[in-house]
């Protein structure tokens, strides 16, 4: 069952009809306030649309950095597990 929520990033009020959680929904709102405000600080820039577009792409650059670590140590722990199963399929 969707919801109006009410969510302020950079002092702007959204209006948000959702069927996610109102507590993750704010939550969501404060990790992209964070990341704008330190747009805003970092760069000056009083243009709402080019603070909204740096955000995204602070946020966007954490998102596949994350991924990447997560695909790099998943290869890992394959590779770790194919060399114990070769070992175990030759002690055999």
């Amino acid at each position: 069952m969707s919801e109006l929520v009410e969510l302020v990033i950079l002092n702007h009020k959204f209006i948000i009809n959702s069927d996610k959680n109102k507590k993750y929904l704010e939550q969501l709102a404060s990790f992209v306030n964070a990341k704008a405000e330190q747009v805003v600080k970092g760069t000056k820039s009083v243009d709402s649309f080019n603070v909204a577009v740096l955000t995204a792409l602070n946020i966007a650059d954490d998102f596949l950095s994350d991924k990447m670590e997560v695909n790099n140590e998943s290869k890992r722990v394959l590779d770790k597990v194919n060399n114990i199963y070769n070992y175990i399929a030759k002690s055999s």
